[in-house]
């Protein structure tokens, strides 16, 4: 006998939710190359017929490993969406975790993740839109969520806050993935701490609103 549709649908998912950790844990860890469709399968412990039956042709396999990180990455982004203290500080604060959660050593690291879905981006046209769905946007629309209440607060001033989200988080991106996965920390190291203090400085000093009173010197605030 049969079993019911929704039980064969929740096992599908699961499966997939199985087969998406390993492959996930697999490209992250950039133990290689970009990954072939077969070199996926293996890390998932199944064929390549079962890869393909679960997720397709490796671009859509790629872009549900991407999807995976989001969802995995969903609740740090939603708490960087919100802050009760001042602009300076919530600015400091943010980069601050910004570069953390970048740097972290951890079996799944978010500076990681942005080099691979990167790279998947920039060499596979098909894979751009998803690398910027699952991973950079969702980054990009926290912060702008958060830039909006300092405007609402009459913190900020009143700006194109997605290119403001920009401005700040580029030099952050690129400064972590300069540093760790591009080694530059043997190469050309950054005094990292100094960097952040600087962007933040800078962004402040942009962005802050005139008659707020918050201090334009933020110094040591994302040390």
């Amino acid at each position: 006998m049969s079993r019911p549709k929704g039980s064969r649908d929740a096992d599908h998912e699961a499966k997939r939710r199985e087969l998406l950790a390993k492959m996930t844990l697999h490209m992250v860890r950039r133990d290689g190359g970009r990954p072939s469709l077969r070199e996926l399968a293996a890390a998932a412990e199944v064929s390549v017929p079962t890869l393909r039956h679960y997720f397709g042709d490796r671009a859509h396999t790629v872009e549900a490993v991407l999807a995976e990180c989001l969802r995995r990455g969903r609740p740090g982004l939603d708490a960087q969406r919100s802050s009760d203290k001042r602009f300076d500080q919530s600015i400091a604060d943010y980069a601050a975790d910004l570069v953390l959660a970048l740097t972290a050593p951890k079996a799944v690291r978010l500076g990681d993740v942005f080099a691979v879905s990167l790279a998947e981006g920039f060499l596979d046209p098909s894979l751009g839109p998803p690398a910027l769905i699952h991973i950079l946007d969702p980054t990009i629309d926290a912060l702008q969520a958060r830039l909006a209440e300092h405007v609402a607060r009459g913190e900020m001033i009143a700006t194109d806050l997605r290119a403001a989200a920009i401005v700040l988080v580029s030099p952050l991106l690129v400064a972590c993935l300069h540093q760790q996965q591009l080694r530059g920390q043997v190469t050309s190291p950054l005094v990292m701490s100094e960097l952040v203090d600087d962007v933040v400085a800078a962004f402040v000093r942009a962005y802050a609103a005139p008659a707020t009173g918050v201090s334009r010197d933020v110094g040591s605030l994302a040390a």
